[in-house]
């Protein structure tokens, strides 16, 4: 381990104490927060090894020095196979950890960068393993981590988002009740017992605090409050009943539509689809008025490179055809091939099946399908799940729609491996690279979502930064996945500039400068 990944770690082992003295722990029996993170990292250093063939000598003696063990390949090997790491587990794993930092984060303000700096961590340790035998990082292992890091800053970012808006709606209510007049059982109301001012009460429902006719209101709670506990009541004050949130409204077919529009570039894929849901339209029209019409597949193949949207544009698919009346539900459920085959015979059918009516009525998103047919020897049940898949394709065809998504090359063979693959996916949307200019603009709405304005100066060392990235045909190029790690990284910086300052204006706290974005390098 290097000295940098060492000090990182060592930071992290403080950062675990400083949670538990606050009262933020692991929800794990009997482990502290040190020992979940040592099992996590366990955890994360056998699945990067395992994932290119077995572990080395070199990665055991790493894992060991890093993590304070002293095992054994036969040992590392047992708990691999008992723990059946998936980088789904893994995920999991790595979030439950990253939950007390997160907590305590949210307890500073401006929020705190606990969180940030154990994501940050994962990464350089990922790294610092992967090269630890000097054998180079194999492509599809960094992808690997790369999508994790992507998924666990993801999950940061909507976790602080809800609990901002939270506090928002709490405020909000606060003022209402402040606002609302309060009347006690049996006072005077211009409308009755109980009524408000200006609103007369429901016939045969009046409304009056504390009788039966008045649904329980629970206080507002605060999710991030320590150990999970309501606050104590004040001088025995009762808590004035808050009114509820009214249920969002489903998004229409127009809000689906607009939501696609607004994705940056893509103008091939937006143009493909929107072709595909005009048919739509028509076949509709002529089935309301009863005329003949061939059957029509929805099944589509994704093709092109990480971060290239995807998956949200499948969701965004999805949403369409539930409004258009083609899916009944309209969810999207995301997999990969660990999530549908099985290790035992017989098994990797019934996994598969389950998965499917879990999407019946919505999308199924198969991630890097192209992994169900790579291996084809004895042992791999692969064939198996694909199998089962095309059965249940062509049996509810009409309430069930499958995207296989992954890389363009790998796509192609996948598609081409089974004579009933190509005929039933007939439609392909090819996902484009972004260009410097279009990866510029992400970055700006990132920007703009997180409550950060870069300066021009900034925005302009981005682009150049980009434009040659772009001109590089780099393996680990990950479209916008890259300008999220980007984005993340210069955070940091600002955070670091700022911390000396000691009372830094908000237009300090929410600008990015170019030396904020300087210096940066992605893998």
């Amino acid at each position: 381990m290097t000295d940098s990944v060492a000090r990182q770690l060592s930071q992290i082992y403080e950062q675990c104490a400083v949670c538990e003295q606050k009262g933020y722990q692991v929800q794990t029996a009997g482990k502290s927060n040190q020992d979940y993170l040592r099992f996590a990292m366990l955890k994360f250093y056998v699945y990067l090894s395992s994932s290119n063939g077995n572990i080395s000598m070199t990665e055991i003696a790493y894992l060991n020095d890093a993590l304070g063990y002293s095992m054994s390949a036969d040992q590392i090997d047992r708990f691999n196979v008992s723990s059946k790491i998936t980088k789904y587990s893994l995920k999991d794993s790595l979030i439950t950890m990253m939950m007390p930092f997160l907590k305590c984060d949210l307890e500073t303000s401006p929020i705190g960068g606990m969180s940030l700096a154990f994501i940050e961590f994962i990464n350089q340790a990922g790294l610092d393993f992967m090269t630890c035998d000097g054998t180079g990082t194999d492509p599809l292992i960094m992808r690997d981590l790369s999508a994790l890091v992507l998924q666990l800053r993801n999950f940061r970012m909507e976790y602080i988002t809800n609990w901002e808006n939270m506090i928002r709606e709490q405020k909000r209510r606060e003022e209402m009740a402040k606002q609302r007049p309060i009347i006690p059982p049996g006072g005077n109301s211009p409308w009755g017992s109980g009524g408000f001012p200006g609103q007369p009460p429901q016939p045969g429902t009046p409304f009056t605090p504390g009788t039966p006719n008045t649904p329980p209101q629970p206080p507002v709670q605060n999710p991030f409050h320590q150990n999970g506990n309501q606050p104590q009541q004040q001088n025995g004050q009762q808590q004035t009943a808050q009114p509820q949130k009214p249920e969002e409204k489903e998004m229409t077919l127009e809000g689906q539509l607009a939501k696609l529009e607004e994705l940056t570039g893509l103008q091939a894929v937006k143009s493909d689809l929107n072709s595909l849901i005009n048919l739509i339209r028509v076949r509709k029209m002529r089935e309301d008025r009863g005329m003949p019409q061939s059957p029509m597949s929805l099944h589509m193949a994704f093709m092109g490179n990480p971060g290239t949207g995807k998956t949200t544009v499948a969701r965004i698919l999805a949403g369409i055809y539930k409004c258009m009346g083609v899916l009944s539900k309209g969810q999207l459920v995301e997999v990969d091939r660990s999530g549908l085959v099985s290790g035992y015979v017989g098994q990797t059918a019934i996994k598969t099946k389950e998965v499917i009516d879990s999407a019946m009525g919505g999308v199924l998103f198969i991630d890097e399908a192209y992994a169900l047919t790579s291996n084809t020897g004895k042992g791999d049940f692969g064939q198996e799940a694909v199998n089962t898949l095309l059965k249940e394709m062509e049996d509810h065809r009409d309430d069930f729609i499958v995207i296989v998504a992954g890389y363009t090359d790998l796509m192609e063979e996948f598609l081409d491996s089974n004579p009933g693959l190509r005929s039933r996916f007939n439609k392909v949307i090819v996902f484009e690279d972004y260009m410097p200019d279009e990866l510029l603009d992400i970055f700006k709405s990132i920007c703009t979502k997180s409550g950060m304005t870069p300066t021009k100066e900034a925005e302009d060392a981005v682009l150049e930064y980009f434009t040659l990235r772009c001109g590089q045909n780099l393996d680990t190029f990950a479209n916008a996945r890259d300008i999220r790690n980007y984005f993340e990284k210069a955070i940091t910086n600002q955070a670091n500039r700022l911390a000396a300052i000691e009372s830094p204006t908000n237009g300090q706290l929410t600008t990015l400068t170019i030396d904020d974005v300087s210096g940066i390098e992605l893998n």
